[in-house]
Order: C-alpha cells, then sequence, then structure tokens
C-alpha cells in the first residue's frame, strides 16, 4: 500500500498509511469546518480537492494527509481511492461533482456520503442503489442540516401515526456566515423550477406559489415549498406518496432565523429549526419540531456521525441518513433536542 505524505502543523513532513476516509472538498468554507471537528473528534481524513494550495496550506495547519484531485480523470479518483474506506464529499454544487465521485467510488468500492440538498442530485444518487448494493457500499446523499433535520423528524412522525400517507418538512437554519457556495448552488438548481410530490410521484410546481405559516418555538414563520433532495430523502425513509418541502420564505421578518443577545465576552447563540407534520392512512396527523445550534456547526458535527455510523454499519445500497441510521440519530449531534409540542402551544 503506497504511502502518502503528511503535513504537520509545525511545518515538518513526514509519510504515514493513508487514512480510513477522504474529505473532498476541504478547502472550502463548510469543508474545513468539517476537517477542524474531524481533527478534534481524532479522525485523520485525506484531505482533498481542486485547489492544492487550499488543501495543502489546510493540512499543513491541521497535521493531516492531502492530495489534489481532478474530477475529469476516472482512472485517476479511482486510483486516489485505494486504501481509503469512504469518501465524504463537501464540495458543491454537488450537480458537478456528485456524480463522478459516486462512480468512482462504486468502481473503488468505497462509501460516499456528501452534505448536499439538490434534488436533482439526489435523483441520479438513489438510482445508483442496486449498483451500490452490489458494490457493497453505502451510497448517502444529505449528511448535513438541511436533510438530517427533517429526515430524522419525518421519519419519527411517520412512525408516529403508522405510516404517513401525506408528509410536510421544514427547515429555518441560522447561520453565522453563510458559505460562499450556496447562492452558486441556488443558481446551477433554479432551472430545474419547484417540485412537490403527489400519489408517490414528482409533479411540478411554481416556485414561489404554497405559501403557509407555521409555529416554530420562536414564534411565527412563513414557509414556501423549495425543490430540495428532501423530497426524494423523506419519499426513501417514510414512503409517503405525498411530500412537501418547505423553506423559510427569503426576506420574511418574521421568518428569519434569531440570534440571542449574548454577553460582552460571548458569541450569539444560534438556533436552527426543524419541522414536520404527518398524516396517516386513518387521517390521524402530529407534527414534531427540532432545535439545535448554528446550521454550519451542525453540519460538520453531523456529517463525522454520519461517516462514524457508516464505516460502524457498512450498509449497502443508497440510502437516506434516517433510512440507514434511524429516526433518533439526529439526537445525536449535540445541543440538539425534539419535541411534540412547543412551549407557546403548551396547556
Amino acid at each position: 500500500m503506497p504511502e502518502k505524505l503528511t503535513y504537520h502543523g509545525d511545518g515538518t513532513r513526514s509519510t504515514s498509511q493513508p487514512g480510513s476516509w477522504m474529505l473532498y472538498g476541504a478547502a472550502g468554507y463548510t469543508g474545513t469546518l468539517i476537517a477542524e471537528h474531524a481533527r478534534q473528534r481524532g479522525h485523520q481524513p485525506v484531505l482533498a480537492g481542486r485547489s492544492a494550495p487550499g488543501v495543502t496550506a489546510l493540512a499543513e495547519r491541521l497535521g493531516l494527509p492531502c492530495r489534489e484531485l481532478s474530477l475529469d480523470d476516472p482512472a485517476a479518483l479511482t486510483s486516489a481511492l485505494a486504501g481509503v474506506d469512504l469518501m465524504l464529499n463537501a464540495a458543491g454544487p454537488f450537480l458537478h461533482t456528485a456524480g463522478p465521485l459516486a462512480e468512482a467510488c462504486l468502481r473503488a468500492g468505497v462509501h460516499y456520503l456528501d452534505i448536499g440538498n439538490e434534488l436533482q442530485v439526489f435523483r441520479a444518487l438513489y438510482d445508483l442503489d442496486e449498483r451500490a448494493r452490489q458494490a457493497g457500499i453505502t451510497i448517502m446523499p444529505g449528511a448535513g442540516f438541511g436533510v438530517i433535520a427533517t429526515n430524522c423528524l419525518a421519519r419519527y412522525v411517520s412512525d408516529v401515526v403508522g405510516g404517513a400517507a401525506v408528509l410536510e418538512v421544514a427547515t429555518r437554519a441560522a447561520v453565522a456566515q453563510q458559505g460562499p457556495g450556496v447562492a452558486a448552488t441556488r443558481q446551477q438548481n433554479m432551472p430545474y423550477g419547484g417540485w412537490i410530490r403527489q400519489a408517490g410521484l414528482l409533479e411540478p410546481c411554481p416556485l414561489g406559489s404554497g405559501i403557509i405559516t407555521i409555529a416554530l418555538p420562536d414564534g411565527p414563520c412563513l414557509i414556501m415549498p423549495l425543490p430540495t433532495g428532501d423530497l426524494e430523502a423523506a419519499f426513501q425513509a417514510t414512503g409517503a406518496a405525498g411530500i412537501t418541502a418547505y423553506g423559510a420564505v427569503p426576506g420574511d421578518p418574521a421568518s428569519g432565523p434569531k440570534a440571542s443577545d449574548p454577553a460582552a465576552d460571548q458569541r450569539p447563540a444560534y438556533h436552527s429549526f426543524g419541522w414536520a407534520r404527518a398524516t396517516g392512512p386513518d387521517g390521524a396527523t402530529t407534527q414534531a419540531w427540532l432545535q439545535t445550534g448554528e446550521s454550519y456547526a451542525f453540519t460538520a458535527t453531523a456529517s463525522i456521525r454520519a461517516v462514524e455510523e457508516t464505516l460502524a454499519r457498512s450498509l449497502s445500497g443508497a440510502l437516506s441518513p434516517a433510512a440507514a441510521f434511524g429516526a433518533d440519530f439526529v439526537l445525536t449531534i449535540p445541543g440538539t433536542s425534539r419535541t411534540d409540542t412547543i412551549p407557546s402551544e403548551r396547556p
């Protein structure tokens, strides 16, 4: 097995055996947060990406192995995965990165995870289910806040009603700093338009239509249907025939994330939320809420937990987080809680 070059924080270098997983897109905003959290938890992932200077600088700071990878060379991608058990992709827009990396993982027999929430990508990756089973690997898009929060809630409320016939999910993310990849991802996916799921099938839905108000623990929130990967992930986790995935209406003051006032020597406290409502075959309805902290910090923590669980369980197929790990997986993320009744509605 070939050795890899390791960069240490003091500037020295040494060779070591490769780590058990690779982080692609490590030099990006979210990728850096994930790499830092991985190091704190004792992991030694191979940091990879298209930008050699950025990846190298991060690897030197964290004392981790690294390599430059181009998505244009399938053979090189496959070769780069030798000795690696899992790939975590943090490089969006995932419309451009998920396909080549997932195909390389299939060829190499390596688990593939990403932190995206792009509907078209989820559809393509879930279509790889049979090939993933034959290869004995897990393919899991959505190992970040936007999907894990809703997916685990969706599974939870669906189980409560005995299998949801109709399912609604939503998130409202609080961010300390917006990563630059978010705007690019939205722009790349906008031409696909809006979608909801009806009678088990995806149906077009005009963007900006279907706005409703829901209650969150800190007040009312206007939400609108969005064509996110939740539509596929929730279906994969619950089998609900009707699914609508919502997000907070942009620019609405009442729906905006709120950060509590910090003390003089503390950072503000950020609160992100998930919501899900399920209607069962008999018409019974239940809903639940999830509360956690800043969404990028959640993604960094949750994606590493997903890596750990995937390596430990070694499941086969294309799976959503809740289908693979269960509804309570989200509660393993520190600072995350779930409730069936928000305080304002309690008697």
